[in-house]
């Protein structure tokens, strides 16, 4: 209850303070009190907070190097992941805290070793499910900067909803808001497979792109929505399958 307590009334504090007191977490016997913290905890309010020392630590300058430390280290990583897959409280923050360690580039390797590309995909075929979409556009976002790691392509395809999640945020109707990462990343994933262009027609991204040009979305995402359903096109006309 005091932890709970004490991590609120820093975070209450954060926006106000420089975070180059947080660097004392390089320390070895400091970072293994916060991971211990993170992962042993049962407590969602202190998960929560956790996350967005992460997060704050990874969006700032002055704790660039730190962010690369929680970035690269695989329990850390994997206890936020794990965020991503169940249906907690802490969930939300788990993206923020993912799509924050994304930005640097060192990090993305570990994230997508850890698992990071199935949390997020289980995370917006979630949020489509239930209607809760906040979240979503980050977590597309995230998940085109990881797709420039090896094994991160091969994770999408993989997935059983890979195709799905992707699809459902190139168009909705209430708002494009992820529309554009969307794209992006359908084009990196069946840029050079066969397979991957496949599973993207049968998850109906035809109709989704032909609406999306329809729609009043921006110029840079309508090209790019037309770059790859040129891209599709050539293979749904080949092959009979898609017919």
């Amino acid at each position: 209850m005091f932890v709970e307590k004490a991590l609120v009334c820093a975070l209450k504090l954060l926006p106000f303070c420089s975070l180059r007191p947080l660097n004392m977490l390089k320390e070895e016997s400091k970072l293994n009190f916060f991971l211990e913290l993170f992962n042993h905890s049962s407590s969602v309010t202190i998960k929560k907070s956790l996350c967005q020392f992460v997060e704050a630590i990874s969006s700032s300058l002055e704790t660039k190097e730190l962010a690369v430390i929680l970035g690269t280290n695989q329990t850390l990583v994997k206890g936020i992941v794990l965020l991503l897959q169940i249906n907690s409280g802490a969930t939300e923050f788990g993206i923020r805290a993912i799509s924050a360690l994304c930005s640097h580039e060192s990090n993305r390797r570990n994230l997508v070793t850890e698992g990071a590309v199935d949390g997020l995909i289980a995370y917006i075929v979630a949020g489509e499910r239930q209607e809760i979409r906040n979240l979503a556009a980050t977590a597309v976002a995230a998940l085109e900067l990881l797709l420039g790691v090896e094994g991160a392509k091969e994770a999408v395809i993989r997935h059983p909803s890979g195709f799905d999640a992707f699809v459902k945020m190139v168009f909705r109707v209430s708002d494009h808001g992820g529309s554009e990462s969307a794209v992006n990343s359908l084009a990196i994933v069946c840029s050079d497979s066969v397979e991957a262009r496949g599973g993207a027609i049968r998850a109906g991204v035809l109709t989704q792109l032909l609406l999306l040009l329809q729609s009043q979305c921006g110029g840079r995402t309508k090209t790019k929505a037309r770059m790859l359903l040129k891209l599709l096109r050539s293979t749904w006309a080949e092959d009979s399958t898609y017919v």
